[in-house]
């Protein structure tokens, strides 16, 4: 009896063993989806890198931004480290209109000439507006039929949003649209944790903003949304808007007017584009509009006639910013071909060809009469003057989620596995005891 009741008990250890593990498996396969994002492979690119410690101050006066810009002077030129003077050639046959906005930028988008800027460098807090650097850096990453499920803290952003539920499955593709039309500020999160978290998705826009030569933007969030040290300049999102109108899918963003979100019970509602220069102005094409408390207004407008493209870039103005952005078209569209450039937006070649001349300067030479080369400064025509360097080589770089998935199980499940350790742990006591005696006994018989 007590050797067939032994043998019903480890029967019943190991079935009881098998049915908790396989549960548990199911369960995790099941769960794991629905609490967690996906894992997206990421384009080929730099390493990611954490952002560098936020500035002490939320606004600078100093037009040269950060100390790591490879250009000597003012990115894009001398004649941008103006401050608080409207900065235009002298001998335009119209002056920009007199707008109240701290600072701002009128540029050609397809040739980069800045036709008029204000404190174009000056580093001011970006609202909304920097939600075009966080577009800009995932849309390649990212793949926009991928599935993720929102989470609490998606669902708790502050200030404007979109209406992303925690635990509901969204495309990629559609928390795009919840980023650009009322600018989702639980998109803006959604989408940095389905690159890999915050700080990953922190360190891949400071890395594209240096790319592009944007030197004056420092992030702390992806959203806009006011915290010490987040800044940017007129200058740099300027350069966002000019990279981002690269892109068809940024485009596509940034310029569609209404769009079905999905919503409860299989329902869609209808989210609507909050930048009121695309409605209001002929031929806008985007980009983005803002607003916080320390930002205040802020704005990237964009618009196409005739074949050419203009962008404008304001920051720190009231309401209604469309409308001052259209009087500072109006003006581009009047003045453009007939006036000298006052500077340029630089591209991402300007800024390898600085950095390797910047490296070339800092290698020592063979020659003992070689000069030393210096830096490149970015003059009005773009030029640097510095050989064409390739990109850097791809790195091939997959965004892990599964420890942070695991740490959002829920307790009955760690429970269950608790008991399925202890329940196997008992197994292999019993195994190791009944050897042991089994061994005894055969023992105490030979010696009989």
């Amino acid at each position: 009896m007590t050797r067939d009741f032994r043998t019903r008990c480890r029967r019943a250890t190991r079935t009881a063993a098998v049915a908790v593990l396989a549960t548990l498996i199911s369960l995790s396969v099941v769960t794991l989806p629905a609490t967690a994002q996906p894992v997206v492979p990421l384009a080929p690119g730099t390493p990611t890198a954490k952002p560098s410690a936020s500035p002490d101050a939320t606004e600078s006066p100093e037009p040269g931004g950060r100390e790591a810009s490879p250009f000597q002077g003012p990115v894009g030129g001398e004649s941008l480290a103006e401050l608080d003077k409207v900065i235009v050639d002298p001998d335009a046959a119209k002056e920009p209109p007199d707008v109240d906005v701290k600072s701002y930028v009128v540029a050609d988008i397809d040739t980069g000439e800045i036709l008029a800027a204000k404190n174009p460098h000056l580093r001011l807090p970006p609202a909304s507006t920097l939600k075009t650097l966080t577009a800009l850096t995932l849309l390649p990453r990212l793949d926009k039929r991928a599935r993720y499920t929102a989470v609490r803290a998606d669902a708790d952003m502050e200030g404007s949003k979109v209406g992303l539920e925690a635990d509901r499955i969204y495309t990629i593709d559609q928390l795009f649209y919840g980023l650009f039309l009322p600018s989702g500020n639980d998109a803006a999160n959604a989408l940095a944790n389905a690159s890999g978290g915050m700080d990953t998705a922190l360190g891949l826009m400071m890395d594209e903003a240096a790319r592009l030569g944007a030197y004056d933007t420092h992030v702390v969030n992806t959203s806009g949304l006011d915290e010490p040290g987040q800044v940017s300049s007129a200058y740099d999102l300027a350069l966002f808007a000019r990279a981002g109108l690269e892109r068809p899918d940024f485009r596509k963003y940034a310029s569609t007017l209404r769009y079905d979100f999905p919503g409860r019970n299989g329902k869609t509602f209808q989210i609507q584009n909050l930048n009121d220069l695309m409605t209001e102005y002929p031929g806008a094409i985007g980009v983005k509009n803002g607003y916080t408390t320390k930002a205040h207004h802020t704005l990237i407008g964009a618009a196409e006639r005739q074949g050419r493209r203009l962008v404008v870039s304001l920051m720190r103005t009231d309401s209604p910013s469309w409308e001052k952005a259209a009087d500072l078209l109006d003006w581009g569209y009047s003045v453009a071909g007939d006036i000298t450039p006052v500077g340029t937006l630089v591209t991402a070649k300007d800024v390898t060809q600085a950095v390797e001349a910047q490296t070339a300067a800092l290698t020592p030479t063979a020659g003992p009469n070689t000069a030393p080369a210096e830096a490149p400064t970015a003059g009005a025509d773009g030029a640097t003057g510095a050989p064409t360097v390739g990109a850097a080589p791809p790195v091939d770089t997959t965004v892990a989620v599964l420890p942070r998935a695991l740490q959002r199980l829920p307790l009955w499940i760690w429970a269950a596995l608790v008991l399925f350790i202890v329940l196997a742990s008992m197994r292999v006591y019993g195994y190791v005891r009944s050897r042991r005696q089994s061994d005894a006994r055969t023992r105490a018989v030979a010696r009989g």
